[in-house]
């Protein structure tokens, strides 16, 4: 299993855990107050599986919930920070498209960011978990709160249809689906949507890389141009979400988080899902992207655009600088 500070970054070793259950028990203490720093310690440098144990034993010795604890001892981003470290990858995600689609509007930024983003395997999991903390089916959610295109390919990408690589490269198809892209979009008037909803959600990540540089040899403009030129709005970031993803899932998230912190203050909900989400999957991977494309390490990133608690935990997870 990968950690974002993945696992060579958890620091403390698994021999100190009756210690560190000990020490969850002060942690709310009404005297003593909140002891920020001890849940930061403990909680962002343990794997999910470890977090999970520790609860159960703090409700064992402490003979109360640790998570209703949590939130009753902490607040703002750091609250929601550290909750979402109490969940599995699955169960956070399941929890975010939840969130975005809860009450009168919709978080499109979140649906296309974990939709698009995720892999068969990953969605598959989601929406196994979706129906088990939920008790209702993803696809009948997102098609209750999407609409036009936008909800057509969302719902495409979520019936998880995608081939799986082959180790058989099908360059008859390639040049097919490349001149197909083309044809339904740039070449014509109007776009025909539903051709780029069936190839861009059901071809394998390695072929579809072929695709779009063989769609270079019909087309006078790449994928992510003849995206910008043919369709708007939650359509278009959801087209150009998916080729990012194809191309270089590791650095989407890296322009996400930049995207996130350029301003003095952080947009703090995109910067804590997207650590949380990616912590303990390919957090280091996009380090190195952050790093090598930003010219400045997400860690000191992070320094310059948080602070306080929130921004400890930020950092811990972080893993260290680059």
């Amino acid at each position: 299993m990968s950690l974002g500070r993945e696992t060579s970054s958890i620091r403390t070793k698994e021999t100190a855990g009756d210690n560190q259950r000990n020490s969850l028990s002060g942690f709310f203490d009404k005297f003593a107050g909140v002891d920020e720093q001890t849940i930061i310690d403990i909680l962002t440098r343990r794997s999910c599986e470890q977090r999970r144990e520790i609860a159960f034993e703090y409700e064992r010795f402490a003979k109360k919930d640790l998570v209703s604890a949590l939130k009753g001892a902490l607040s703002g981003s750091l609250e929601a920070l550290i909750l979402g470290l109490m969940k599995s990858t699955a169960q956070y995600d399941a929890s975010e498209l939840k969130a975005s689609m809860k009450g009168l509007g919709t978080d499109e930024e979140t649906l296309i960011e974990i939709v698009c983003s995720r892999n068969n395997e990953e969605l598959a999991e989601i929406k196994r978990v979706y129906r088990d903390m939920f008790k209702k089916d993803l696809e009948k959610d997102v098609a209750g709160d999407t609409s036009g295109n936008f909800a057509k390919l969302l719902l495409a990408l979520v019936q998880t249809r995608r081939d799986e690589p082959s180790n058989v490269v099908d360059y008859e198809k390639i040049d097919e689906d490349a001149r197909a892209l083309y044809e339904a979009g740039v070449k014509r008037k109007g776009t025909d949507v539903v051709t780029w909803i069936e190839i861009m959600s059901q071809r394998s990540v390695p072929h579809l890389q072929k695709v779009f540089e063989r769609y270079k040899s019909y087309s006078p403009y790449d994928m992510k141009e003849s995206i910008r030129k043919e369709v708007k709005g939650d359509l278009e970031k959801s087209f150009l979400t998916l080729v990012e993803c194809f191309e270089n899932r590791q650095l989407y998230f890296a322009s996400r988080l930049n995207e996130a912190m350029k301003s003095k203050g952080a947009k703090e909900k995109v910067v804590t899902r997207i650590i949380v989400s990616r912590c303990e999957v390919d957090l280091i991977k996009i380090r190195t992207e952050f790093k090598k494309h930003f010219k400045r390490s997400l860690y000191q990133t992070i320094t310059e655009h948080t602070k306080g608690d929130y921004q400890k935990a930020l950092l811990s997870l972080c893993g260290g600088d680059d």
